[in-house]
């Protein structure tokens, strides 16, 4: 019998086990994959991200994949000079980083064995188990044949098609169908000087940064639409619209690309209910939009980091597992809906240019307001 058993080990489940194991508490995380692994993901790590990674010391190792530190931002939109301003830099935080997901997420696993947390790798679960309304552990299977365990609480951090919220029916509080679709890949020998370019035009926008290897991540999005035609010939598609990014395209066409290409027009945005009875719901299967403004892992590590204040609460006595968890959605919310908002008017392109950059502005206004708070916390504490 376990405290919680934590269905997804990478962003979201991985942070989550570690604290709460940290605390003392006893800890499954069951995941399909086998770690280090890869996955369909952006890289970036804003602030607030950041921050955290330095409150649970972690900051340094990731680091110490030797990902270039990202200082400065810069933004093109045609016919326009080049918008671009220093990324904050504070002691604690000094540069932002889009470490690759198969090394960002062993890092992130391992800390949370180390702290307790027992892993089950290779393992799909395929339903919850229930004792009359309430959900009481999985069951699932690996190569060897079936596998079951029970917790006092089942979270689902398994991504946006969770088998948690798929066996649970839950309801989503907001959602909008996909704004843009598109593809990424990686480049050797593109300069970059530690900067993250944003391109955005009235049909197309290219988010480019440094990441490990000496390798530059190279992300292009389209209109929803264009998705059945860009799949006939993604190279082309891509390399087409490389060339319309006027000297940024030719710094990225000088260099050669490595890796194959991984896209998607499955990205819709959407804030679901948190909780029942039972289970919860963290990252990318609580809370997902649009990848352009590159928040994904930073919102994982928030919602990580709210849950387990929620169930430590409820499994410590202090109070009731209803009230922990309500507020844990309360306050997750009061984040994640604008910032649901703003990236949506970020990746509509039904707006000009600079009303999407304008929304930007305001998810990094956002960040910078609690990344003072979690470093006033860290001083205090």
């Amino acid at each position: 019998m376990y405290d919680a058993i934590i269905v997804g080990g990478r962003c979201a489940g991985a942070p989550l086990a570690l604290l709460l194991a940290r605390r003392g508490h006893k800890v499954l995380v069951v995941d399909r994959a086998t770690f280090p692994s890869d996955t369909m993901s952006t890289h970036f790590i804003q602030s607030p991200g950041m921050a955290r990674l330095h409150r649970w010391d972690l900051a340094e190792k990731v680091r110490a994949t030797k990902c270039p530190p990202v200082e400065r931002a810069v933004f093109h939109q045609p016919g326009v000079e080049p918008l671009e301003f220093p990324l904050p830099d504070r002691p604690a935080i000094a540069g932002l980083v889009a470490p690759r997901r198969y090394l960002l997420d062993e890092i992130l696993i391992n800390a949370a064995v180390d702290a307790g947390a027992e892993l089950a790798e290779g393992v799909s679960v395929d339903s919850l188990l229930r004792e009359d309304e309430r959900v009481v552990g999985v069951r699932g299977h690996d190569v060897t044949g079936s596998f079951e365990a029970r917790g006092r609480i089942v979270v689902g951090a398994d991504g946006r098609h969770s088998v948690v919220a798929r066996e649970t029916a839950v309801e989503s509080i907001a959602f909008h169908d996909p704004l843009s679709c598109g593809y990424y890949s990686y480049f050797h020998g593109v300069e970059m000087c530690n900067a993250v370019e944003t391109v955005m035009y009235e049909d197309l926008f290219s988010v480019v940064f440094p990441t490990n290897d000496d390798l530059t991540l190279v992300a292009m999005g389209w209109p929803p639409p264009r998705f059945r035609d860009l799949k006939r010939d993604i190279d082309g598609n891509f390399r087409a619209g490389l060339a319309r990014l006027g000297e940024l395209g030719e710094r990225i066409l000088s260099g050669e690309r490595i890796e194959r290409y991984v896209g998607s027009a499955d990205v819709p945005n959407f804030i679901r209910r948190a909780w029942g009875q039972g289970w919860a719901l963290v990252g990318d299967a609580l809370f997902h939009k649009d990848p352009v403004p590159a928040d994904g892992i930073t919102d994982a590590f928030r919602g990580a980091d709210y849950l387990a204040h929620a169930i430590h609460a409820f499994l410590s006595g202090e109070t009731d597992e209803g009230s922990a968890l309500d507020d844990y959605e309360r306050r997750h919310n009061a984040v994640a809906l604008p910032q649901l908002e703003a990236a949506m008017r970020s990746a509509s392109f039904e707006l000009a240019p600079p009303q999407r950059i304008e929304a930007f502005f305001e998810i990094r206004i956002h960040n910078e307001m609690e990344v003072s708070e979690l470093l006033q916390d860290t001083i205090r504490a």
